[in-house]
């Protein structure tokens, strides 16, 4: 069975550590730029569904902005989960705290998930993306 691969974005278009959002056919994508090598992953956080595109990618792995869950761009693995809140020592007045602790209880359900990759392939300075 033939390949499929989808033109996506110029190499140009994302310099060295950097990742831009695009949309295939229906399909919300964040192409990253780790090194000169090209992947490509959902862009929707498998966490909460944070935009990854406003996160930061250090090398392949990639953080979400909103709750820092991380994941490795290669092959999608959800290396770690969101990080806690940390007040330090500082105790929060008691309607937050117990705002805090009923949030605590439903987020505690809520797992990270890994995320979607998608093989690429970059030809004559153009990232192609099978789906």
């Amino acid at each position: 069975m033939p390949e499929n691969f989808i033109k996506a974005i110029r190499t140009d278009e994302i310099a060295l550590g950097g990742m831009k959002p695009v949309q295939l056919d229906g399909n919300e994508i964040v192409i990253c730029n780790c090194g000169g090598n090209y992947y490509a992953v959902q862009q929707r956080c498998g966490h909460m569904n944070a935009p990854l595109d406003k996160g930061t990618l250090d090398g392949i792995y990639l953080t979400c902005a909103m709750h820092c869950a991380q994941f490795d761009v290669s092959n999608g693995e959800a290396l770690s989960g969101p990080v806690p809140a940390d007040f330090g020592k500082e105790i929060p007045p008691p309607m937050i705290g117990q705002y805090l602790q009923n949030i605590g209880m439903l987020m505690k359900h809520i797992h990270t998930k890994s995320i979607r990759t998608y093989k690429t392939k970059v030809e004559a300075g153009w990232v192609y993306i099978m789906l």
